[in-house]
């Protein structure tokens, strides 16, 4: 699974967009990479998809609805 989602222009950070993506068969859990762009990224790791979408919304305002899946390239 994997899920990409817009920040919002509105919000005042580098961060342009979001992936989200299943790690379960390796860490059990969940990864967000943060792009500031093509080449530049930072992640967080998540226990649960929940914890992943909540923290999503909290910083960047993106809601469950906002993620769209990205095929495997």
């Amino acid at each position: 699974m994997k899920l990409k989602a817009i920040v919002s222009h509105q919000i005042d950070d580098q961060v342009k967009w979001l992936i989200l993506e299943s790690d379960e068969e390796d860490t059990k859990g969940f990864f967000i990479y943060y792009y500031l762009d093509e080449k530049k990224a930072y992640d967080s790791w998540f226990s649960t998809i929940e914890d992943a979408y909540k923290s999503a919304q909290s910083q960047y305002n993106i809601q469950k609805e906002d993620w769209r899946e990205l095929n495997d390239e």
